[in-house]
């Protein structure tokens, strides 16, 4: 029995005191109505309503069940609009703070064609990795190393000289006497690394090959915020590693790094995996945001987008510009709201 429904006919029928009005007030033919009530009667094991000559009236018995039967009723219809509600709450999701707002406005537009809406939270890597895990955000964009993301971004040189070429690490290798080819004066300058670029993964593999190749300890920098980073490429012309989206969002010129040659990496991660399944479909929408390419066969990786994900073909990486050009989807959903 369908206790919310057969109720919701016994009070329509007792506020209006005929079986047809109530029928149609609960929009259900009154024969159903009828037997929805001598169902609930029969359930209760005593009749509720009586036939007179001018409708239906109420039993003792069933006034003293109609307080209980609408309390149900009121209490399905919150449940319900909690639900409704709950459903209309935004995603919260983490993202790198390199992503601009163009590319972030044009995913949301994407997803808000399919029913959902996200609210961002930019932030560097760690701060995103706490805040899924304590759920202070429903998902996040992790960076992982690039061998096991379901996107990656190529890392280059963002610098303010005339440098036209690729460089390598060791072209920063200080040195008593001019370097034959260092026309550009890279010998001493420093390497800065952005928040984003924090992580054991890329940090350390730099702060390796410099190592290797010679440079001081303190030509490889990581800054205290991205704004002193930045402020050093400007005023000192130092270097730094960045993808070219952000070299062309902060308007400097970028060249690619050879060696070493670094990927940030990133997969999505939630709490849950409808979260995770909701976002399957919007894999280049994301790489939009991030400035770099999905992973060929990453769908295949059950700790990317989930199951869902299809699998895509790699795209061209970003020249001379971000990735904004990209148009949300419009059209209409061949999804239901969530």
């Amino acid at each position: 029995m369908d206790l919310v429904n057969v109720c919701r006919t016994f009070t329509a029928v007792s506020e209006l005191g005929s079986m047809t009005l109530g029928a149609a007030a609960t929009g259900i033919p009154q024969p159903v109505a009828s037997r929805r009530i001598a169902g609930l009667e029969k359930e209760l094991g005593a009749r509720l309503l009586e036939r007179t000559g001018r409708g239906v009236s109420l039993t003792p018995f069933g006034r003293d069940m109609l307080a209980s039967a609408t309390r149900l009723v009121d209490l399905a219809d919150e449940m319900m609009f909690d639900a409704d509600r709950a459903k209309l709450r935004p995603i919260s999701l983490a993202v790198p703070t390199a992503c601009s707002t163009r590319n972030l406005a044009v995913l949301a537009a994407s997803v808000k064609d399919e029913g959902l809406r996200i609210d961002f939270h930019s932030a560097p890597p760690g701060r995103r990795a706490d805040d899924l895990a304590a759920r202070r955000t429903r998902a996040s964009l992790q960076a992982v190393p690039a061998d096991e993301a379901t996107w990656t971004v190529a890392l280059g040189c963002a610098h303010r000289s005339s440098i036209k070429t690729p460089v390598r690490i060791a072209d920063l290798r200080r040195s008593r006497t001019q370097v034959p080819g260092d026309e550009l004066g890279l010998a001493g300058r420093r390497l800065r690394l952005t928040s984003e670029d924090n992580v054991p993964h890329i940090r350390e593999r730099v702060r390796r090959s410099a190592e290797t190749t010679g440079l001081l300890p303190f030509q490889v920098v990581v800054d205290s915020s991205d704004a002193d980073a930045v402020a050093a490429v400007l005023s000192e012309g130092d270097l730094l590693l960045s993808s070219e989206a952000e070299a062309a969002e902060l308007e400097l010129p970028w060249v690619p790094l050879l060696d070493p040659t670094l990927a940030r990496g990133y997969t999505f991660a939630a709490n849950s995996d409808d979260d995770s399944a909701l976002f399957a479909d919007f894999a280049e929408e994301i790489a939009d945001c991030l400035g770099g390419v999905v992973v060929p066969g990453s769908s295949r990786r059950t700790s990317a987008l989930g199951s869902r994900t299809s699998a895509s073909g790699k795209r061209q990486a970003p020249t001379g510009r971000p990735a904004s050009a990209k148009e949300p989807r419009t059209g209409t959903s061949t999804r239901d709201t969530p």
